[in-house]
Formats: structure tokens, sequence, C-alpha cells
């Protein structure tokens, strides 16, 4: 399975976050692979979040190459520094967008960091 299929198929099994509790709206995500359009719509609320290979509006659009948002979905790319890049384009609410950050795997090998403090703590 590629890294953006694991990455939405897993957002359906996250336990409700809640740093994402007040959080309500829909992101569709159009990746285009040569002519082909992949479509996938993830759904934010009260802390829940789902995916779905659904054609629907959406509050926010983000447009991307699929190779592009492997990278995201793989944590080998920022999605904000992405966007700053022109890599993507966003359309309707970029608050939305910005939680994907909160959403994507950090870099590979990256810790978490409340581990990290505690580790530390404990020498």
């Amino acid at each position: 399975m590629d890294p953006t299929t694991e990455f939405f198929e897993g957002l359906n099994h996250r336990p409700p976050d809640p740093l994402l509790g007040k959080i309500r709206g829909t992101v569709r995500f159009e990746l285009e692979q040569g002519r082909e359009v992949e479509t996938w719509l993830l759904v934010l609320s009260a802390g829940s979040v789902s995916a779905t290979q659904t054609d629907r509006s959406a509050d926010c659009t983000v447009r991307a190459a699929r190779d592009v948002f492997n990278e995201i979905a793989s944590g080998r790319a920022n999605p904000f520094a992405s966007l700053l890049r022109n890599r993507l384009t966003v359309e309707g609410k970029l608050t939305l967008y910005s939680y994907l950050n909160h959403l994507v795997p950090g870099p590979p090998g990256a810790h978490e960091p409340r581990h990290w403090a505690r580790d530390r703590g404990r020498r």
C-alpha cells in the first residue's frame, strides 16, 4: 500500500483527539497522477477524524500531485512548507488545512517530544 492510502485509511482508526475537539469541517483532497485524479474527503468533527474516497464539495480543497502528497503522508515533507513552496494549492478555509500538520507523521526517525522530555527528566 502507498503512503497516501495508508495515511487516509489510518485516520479511520484513530481514537478521538482532544486537540481537535472544537474543530469541525471537511477537506477535499484532489490528488493528480497523470490524467487521473483521486479524491479523498477528510471529515473533522469534535475530535474525530475520518476519510473516504468520495467526490463531494468541502469547506477546503487541496490540490496536489500524488507523489507530493505521498511525501507529506510519509512524513518526508511538511504540509505547510509544501504549501509555501507552491507544491500544492489550497482553496477555502485554510485553517482546516493547517490541522493536517497535526495528523501526518513526523519525519522518519523523529521522536515524540513528550516522550523525549519525560525520559530526559528521569536521568
